[in-house]
Formats: structure tokens, sequence, C-alpha cells
């Protein structure tokens, strides 16, 4: 197996996480690269934590001594500084993880150059702001205990964030020499920076270390609230001549006190806590399929991903509304950092080729256990009391997914446990988003798509975008619900209950014929969005236009919407594509802008990474079972898609923001929204990359890769219905697939090769 932590070294990040609960990944770091320990905010869950904790070296004389980096290094399992205290001879190596107990370590490895051994004291600390009495944020059991800084955080929540308690431990690997605890009135302007002078240690600390004293409360009214409350630990290090000499530092975040104790205490007591990153790192990487290729672009963006979901993995133990490991949708503390059903479709998608079906099962079970009444999903499950925010959804394609995963790992179980509640959202749909009965289904507001500000909702209401309700039959929508009614007629054979069957079949059918007549504009060779007063079709282009060949809705007939819209430079067909809504349709604009006003979330023509990966499977599937023709062009969509990710066409360096500018390939640096999973990347690339097409009946394994004009590619170790699956391409050498290390199929060409689903049972 290769080295993946190797293959994405590089210097330009801090992103650390742990599959857990935690994740350091803050989007604009202050004090990342300069000062010792982490400072910068981390993430409980989708709470927002900080300051963490710094490190501060003083010398004999306690002054401190500024650490000046020169080199940066960064893995997914940790990030490595090198540099100097500057005006000595000591060099500072800083290794930074996040373990998977949630531990947040810094290891400093002090190399003193000078002829004689040099006297250090580090100082650990920290300084927690506290709000108002009545609003919080509050601070609970400051205290040093055993030689640690402890303290409990609850904050009163609001917006997308839920009411929170967590509890914070911080300490090293050895008992302190002295200790303080002090409140202080906040800095000028509220400054809360990792400055040793702005701190009350600053004035109290002598040679024989911290005063060992606790204020926790005081000033007039005998009160904590509105304060800082600084935190220290003290610690003695004698440097000798030429000889490296560590110290470790960890802080641990937890939903209750013991658990924070208890992870911090193990991770102390680890000889390297490098090797348990390290070791649960390469753990994720080694179950799934090994991708190398010929291709540097593709081949890093294939293993980005996988770091991509395993630093938004969340594990919460069966609490916080998830009762089951699943991926948060990006990094950022707030609504991002929960799980959301318009990315848990993606997910499923990637997380489907892991050995284990697990993590991809539970994207659809979380949400299926906070099914409404009504039979609708929550757009987003919420970590505390209230698990959703009352009337929001989000359209996705289940049916397409759980499709998807069962070709991979085909679970009978499964499909029992899911069937029933998919036939109910199924239902909800029917009943309360198509009330005409033409088998179309309603948007009712722009939050629901997950795509605010396209000009296709302002033919339903002119005030759409001012996150008013209205009603649109929308193309997304109804394809979503098309796949669905597909997959619960196949489905419902599969579990036992075949006369259910033919009802999810003629709803699909009914669904197909009003696509037909009703969405499909031959003149202008689009799929519409329709008006469900007057039956009006919209003249707007969004890319959603592009859904229905997903599916078999979209024939032979319907193959002028590729060429005309999607292959023209002057709609879709940009240097960076995919544009969100045609370029050359009224209100779009490349730079994000709407109305004249730059948005964090414009879908009127940034090139979207969830957009993208809709169309390129569309794409792809389209060239396979309709046009041959274009299968050079679906192979350079996908690459074009994924060069846009790279910074500056730089190979070391992919990124996963929301979305990109056309024409440029510019992420939108101003979100701080790298490492979005909000589409899906590393499915694209199996499929139709390598070439793993297996069918959902399990009846066949076909291989069928798009021309990408690559020298070589292999995947090792797929499996696929409990099989090893193993595919390379050479040039010279042809097309092989392995069945457990046979042979099973050879082609000297890149062309289809198709094997019995026998060969795989």
């Amino acid at each position: 197996m290769r080295n993946v932590l190797n293959s994405l070294r590089r210097t330009d990040k801090f992103s650390l996480g742990g599959g857990k609960m935690v994740l350091w990944a803050p989007e604009f770091p202050l004090w990342a690269e300069r000062a010792l320990g982490f400072w910068d905010h981390a993430c409980f869950l989708e709470h927002r934590v900080e300051p963490l904790f710094t490190i501060t070296l003083l010398d004999e004389r306690l002054r401190p001594l500024e650490f000046a980096p020169s080199t940066g290094d960064w893995t997914p399992a940790r990030r490595l500084d090198i540099g100097t205290l500057k005006g000595t001879g000591i060099e500072v190596l800083q290794e930074r993880m996040l373990t998977d107990d949630d531990v947040l370590v810094a290891r400093l490895s002090l190399m003193n150059h000078q002829a004689q051994p040099t006297q250090l004291f580090a100082v650990v600390w920290t300084a927690q702001t506290t709000g108002p009495e009545t609003t919080g944020p509050w601070l609970g059991q400051p205290r040093i205990e055993g030689g640690r800084i402890a303290f409990t955080r609850r904050t009163a929540g609001g917006a997308d964030a839920a009411p929170a308690h967590y509890a914070v431990a911080i300490g090293a690997d050895r008992l302190p020499r002295s200790w303080a605890i002090n409140l202080s009135d906040f800095a000028a302007a509220r400054a809360n920076y990792p400055r040793w002078e702005l701190t009350p240690f600053s004035e109290k600390m002598t040679a024989n270390g911290l005063p060992r004293d606790r204020h926790i409360r005081g000033g007039p009214w005998a009160s904590r609230a509105n304060a800082v409350i600084f935190f220290g630990l003290d610690y003695p290090l004698r440097l000798q001549p030429g000889q490296p000499t560590t110290f470790t530092v960890g802080c641990a975040i937890a939903p209750t006190k013991r658990e924070a104790d208890l992870a911090l205490d193990h991770t102390l007591s680890l000889r390297d806590p490098l090797t348990l990153s390290a070791a649960a790192w390469e753990e994720w990487f080694a179950v799934v399929p090994q991708f190398v290729c010929s291709d540097p672009y593709l081949e890093r963006a294939y293993w980005y991903r996988w770091f991509g979901l395993r630093l938004n993995a969340i594990d919460t133990g069966g609490r916080f509304n998830l009762p089951h490991p699943c991926i948060y949708e990006g990094v950022n503390a707030g609504w991002f950092r929960h799980a959301i059903s318009y990315s848990a479709q993606a997910h499923i998608r990637e997380l489907r080729w892991r050995h284990d079906p697990a993590l991809a099962q539970g994207s659809l079970l979380n949400f299926i256990a906070h099914q409404r009444e009504d039979g609708s999903f929550p757009g987003a499950i919420l970590t505390g009391a209230q698990a959703s925010l009352p009337g929001l959804i989000y359209h996705a394609d289940w049916g397409g997914a759980v499709q998807a995963l069962h070709a991979i790992h085909p679970d009978p179980a499964f499909l029992r446990q899911v069937y029933e509640p998919l036939s109910r959202y199924a239902a909800y749909f029917q009943r309360e988003r198509d009330p005409e009965g033409w088998g179309l289904f309603d948007v009712r507001n722009q939050a629901e798509t997950g795509q605010e500000y396209n000009s296709r909702y302002l033919f339903a209401d002119p005030q759409a975008d001012q996150w008013g309700q209205f009603r649109l039959k929308g193309v997304d929508a109804t394809v979503y619900i098309y796949a669905l009614f597909q997959a619960l007629a196949w489905m419902a054979v599969e579990v036992g209950r075949p006369a259910e069957a033919e009802r999810w079949a003629e709803a699909a059918a009914r669904t197909r014929a009003a696509v037909q007549t009703r969405l499909w504009d031959a003149q202008a060779a689009w799929f519409c969005d329709v008006h469900p007063v007057t039956g009006e079709r919209s003249p707007a282009r969004p890319a959603t236009g592009f859904y229905p060949f997903l599916t078999d809705l979209a024939g032979p007939e319907h193959l002028a919407a590729l060429t005309r819209y999607l292959l023209n430079p002057d709609a879709f067909w940009t240097p960076y594509p995919v544009p969100s809504a045609a370029l050359n349709a009224p209100l779009s604009s490349a730079f994000g802008e709407w109305k004249g006003r730059r948005m964090n979330c414009p879908w009127n023509g940034r090139s979207w990474l969830m957009t993208n990966s809709h169309i390129c499977q569309a794409f792809a599937q389209a060239t396979q079972r309709l046009a041959p023709e274009l299968r050079p062009q679906a192979a350079e969509l996908i690459r074009r898609c994924i060069l846009e990710t790279f910074l500056d066409g730089d190979p070391a360096r992919p990124t996963s923001y929301e979305y990109y500018n056309p024409l440029t390939g510019q992420p939108p640096f101003f979100r701080g929204t790298d490492d979005s999973m909000h589409s899906w990347i590393a499915d694209l690339i199996l499929q139709f990359v390598a070439g793993l097409q297996p069918t959902v009946d399990g009846s066949q394994l076909v291989v069928d890769p798009l021309p990408f004009g690559l020298e070589h590619f292999t995947v090792e170790a797929a499996r696929i219905a409990g099989q090893r699956v193993d595919v390379t391409w050479r040039v010279g050498q042809g097309l092989r697939l392995f069945v457990e290390g046979r042979l099973a199929a050879h082609n000297d060409r890149l062309e289809r090769m198709i094997i019995s689903g026998r060969s795989l049972s």
C-alpha cells in the first residue's frame, strides 16, 4: 500500500481531524504559525472553542522568547513547524496533531546549539472569556487539579447552533512546578492574543514560578462575568548542549469532565502520540480502494477527498441526536458542522467504496431516526434538545444513493430497514409537493434546493430571493423523486413486498410522462422548471436542467441539451466548468454577484462542486448509454472539474471549496470554506477513470473507463459484493480485471468489459 500521508504532504495547510467530535481547521488562522500550541479556534461538534492554549518559553531572566518559524510541513496526521527562538542558539521543532480521542497535542523538541546548558521556563496558559451572567457564554468549574487546567463551557446557542456544554482539560507530560488562576478585565478592544505581556503572569512570575493563587471571582460585584480568566502552568526545562529536550502538551475537549480527563491521561501516557495519529489515518486510508495513475491531479484529488471525509467524520457514540457515525458537511463552526441531508446523498456515494458500509448506511439512517410525522426528513440534524429546524428540508437523491450503495455492498437487512421510511418520504412528496397530481414536484423556497440566488426562482416569484415561499415544479426535485420511485419499485421486490412494486413503477411512469411532456421544451432543447398554476415553462437556464441525464428520463431525443448548452463555451463549457447557471443567461455572474452584491452562496454562475458532481455523473452516463461519440468530452469534463480544485494549477495543493470562479478557477478565499464535503469526487474517479460500475442487481460487473489518455492506472483492493476486485490499465499491456487475485477479464484496448455477477459470488 502506498504512503498516502506522505503523498498529501504540503507546506500551506494546518487542518487536523480525528474522526470523533473535535476538529482543528481554523478558516482564517492568525496564530497557527506564529504561536506555539493551539490558540486559533477548534470546533466541538458545531461549536467554536477558543482560545485553546499556548506555550510561552521564558529565558533565565523571565523574558519571553519569540518563536521564529522558518519551515513548515503538513500531512493529515500532523502539522510540523521548525524554527528558532530569536536571539538564542535554540532550535524548536513543533509537531501538532489531533488524536482519535479528541486530544489536541503539541510536542516541542528543543535543541540547544550553544556550548553551555540553558535554563528555560515553559508556561502553558490559556485565557478564557466570559459573558454576562444572564446570556453567557459561561465558564464553569475553573480549577487546576492534578497539575491540569480544567473548566467547562456552556453556551446559550442560537441561530444554527444548539445550546452547548463541554469540558476542557489541558496538561503536560509532567507535573508543573507552579500554577495560577487570575481574573482580569478585558484588554483594550477585547484583544485576546497569545502574547505574554497581556497576561497577569508577566508581572507575577518569579524565579520561583507562578504565585499559586486562585482568583475566579472579584471586582466590585464579586463576579467573573464579562471578564477573562487566565490559567497558567509553569515547567522548568534544562537544555543540555547538543541534546534534544522534548515537552508535550495536550488539550482534551469532550462532553463531560470525566471523558476529557481520561482522554488526556491516555494521550499523555503515550511515548509518541504522533504514532497514534498516523496509525489512525493509515487505517482509514487502508480500507478504501488503492488508486494510482499517471495523472497527478486525478491521483491527488482521489486521496485528498478521502482525507476530507475523515477530517469531517463524526462519531458521537450515539449521542447528540446522531445514533450513527456520519460526515459533517464542512469545517466552519455553525451550519456546516451538522449532518445535512443535501450533502449526505453525496457522502453515501463516496463512502460506499469503504470496505465497511456502516458510515455510508449511517448517513441515511441518522435522517430516518429523525423522520417527521409527515414523512419528510429534516434538512439538518441539530445536536441539542431540538433535533431539527421546523419545516426545513433539502431535496436529495436518496433512491439513487441507496442503489449505488447496494451495488457495492448488497445488504438485504439494510434494504428492509430503509424501505418503509423511504416509502413514507416518497408519499410525503406525492401528498404535499404535488397537489396537481402531475407527477412533478414542488420547490417551495430557495433554501431547500441548497441552491440560493438563482434566477430560476424569480420565475415563480420576483421576490423569491428574499426568502419567501413560492411554488415551482423543479427539475431537480422531480428527478430525485423519480429516482426514488424507481428505487422503491426495485426494493419492494428485494424486501419481499412485490405487490407494492407496481404502485411505485406506476408513480415513476407518471413522472416520466410528465417530464417528457411538461418539463422538456423541444424547441429550446432544455428541461425547464414549470409554473404549477399556468403550466408555463421557465426561461431560466440553471445547471439542474441537465439532471434528467442522471436517469433514463433523458433519451436520444434530448441530447441537444448537452451539445447546445453543456458544450457551449458561452453557456456552461467554461475553462473551469460547470457554472451553476448558464453564463449567457440574465442575472448570471462568474463572480458570485447577485444584483450587484457579491454573495456568500450564489448559484447564479459559480462552479459548485455539488453541481459538478451531478453533471459529471449525468454526462458520463449519457455518453455510455446514448452518445459514445461524446465520451472524450465526458472525460475532459471530469478532469477539468477536478483540475479547478488545485490552487494555481499546482498538483501538490488540492482544495475542496464549495465553489470556484468558472473563468479563472479562483476559490472563494473570503468564505474560508475549504474541505467542504458537498459533492462526490472519489466515486467519479472509481466509476469513470477506473471504470468500476457494478450493477445494482448484482448480475454484472461492468468495467468501462472513459478515455482520459492515461499511460496507466491501478485500483487495488476494491470490495464489491464481498470480493476483492483489482483493475489495471497499462499502455501496451491492456485492461485487466482481477477478482480475488484471479484474472477475470482482459482487453488489449481501453474498452468496456463485462463479467457475470456470478464471478463475484
